[in-house]
């Protein structure tokens, strides 16, 4: 129970390329793989697009001498679920949510938005076994991924829901509704099911009225940071400049009531992807990348 946490190396890991994230290299690299729709991905033909049209810089592999920004970048559109990743089908395949994106039924932070709401633990893409979670976990380690891991000891989580309802009880509350990067590294990444969010509130409250502060984990600091950035893309989250502290938007204050029924709704836990150890990539997939334009949960940018 919170605040313990269930293993060693404990982060919330996601795309490292978040300091590049916005709309012109979403949309950019979502047209450059227009040109493989249906296909085996060309690589060249993607990397020459992306290197023509100014979208991202050419990335000259020391051992090909060969540009390669599509292979840098590609897990970007994979992560958010965007299109299938290419380690589970060679052919370039989108999602219904990104066709829903390109015909226009959706802006870039109502998709941003609705894709870091949705983004889970555990789920199916984040699925690789870093050799330092490995060596920090200790002996006896038996699992396949990193997803049967976070299965196994039952995490059910969804950061940005997490944050916002943190923040949200924090305004609630009376306390300033902002929070540190070295509070997120202290409280918020020891919640593994959404319920924690009102003991860590309570542990972030104590600690600032003179109360014990928990340790930091040490391995999660560039994840924290990383998430984030790509909160401050959404409608949701305000940033710091320097990027050390998170609050919430106008948009969040003004429609808080919608915000909070959509983020109740996505803290229930049926409305979480299950692990399956059979297929459990492309299941992932197929659960992430669906589009319903009808259900509540999608945020409308205001007009």
């Amino acid at each position: 129970m919170y605040p313990n946490i269930p293993y060693a190396g404990l982060s919330w890991p996601i795309t490292q390329h978040a300091g590049v994230l916005k709309a012109k290299v979403f949309d950019g690299l979502l047209n450059a793989c227009l040109l493989c729709k249906g296909e085996t991905v060309n690589a060249e033909k993607i990397n020459g697009y992306l290197v023509n049209n100014g979208i991202l810089t050419a990335n000259v592999r020391s051992d090909s001498n060969q540009v390669d920004a599509w292979r840098d970048y590609q897990q970007i559109l994979s992560e958010f679920g965007l299109i299938y990743s290419t380690r589970i089908s060679k052919v370039l395949t989108f999602t219904p949510i990104a066709m829903a994106y390109l015909n226009d039924s959706l802006s870039y932070s109502e998709l941003i938005t609705l894709q870091l709401l949705r983004y889970q633990y555990p789920n199916g893409h984040k699925s690789q076994l870093s050799p330092s979670l490995v060596k920090s976990y200790g002996e006896n380690f038996n699992y396949e991924s990193f997803t049967e891991l976070q299965a196994h000891y039952n995490i059910q989580l969804r950061p940005a829901v997490l944050i916002w309802k943190i923040l949200y009880k924090l305004w609630e509350s009376g306390e300033l509704p902002v929070l540190s990067l070295d509070e997120m590294q202290r409280y918020a990444v020891r919640c593994t099911i959404m319920s924690d969010y009102l003991s860590c509130t309570e542990s972030i409250i104590e600690s600032r009225h003179d109360g014990q502060q928990l340790q930091m984990l040490t391995r999660a600091r560039r994840n924290m940071a990383d998430w984030m950035k790509l909160l401050s893309q959404t409608l949701l989250f305000n940033v710091s400049g320097d990027g050390n502290t998170i609050a919430l938007s106008t948009y969040s204050i003004k429609e808080r009531k919608a915000v909070d029924y959509v983020c109740n709704r996505l803290s229930d836990p049926s409305s979480f992807w299950e692990y399956k150890k059979s297929d459990y990539k492309q299941d992932w997939f197929n659960f992430y990348g669906n589009y319903d334009n009808n259900v509540e949960y999608i945020l409308k940018e205001s007009k």
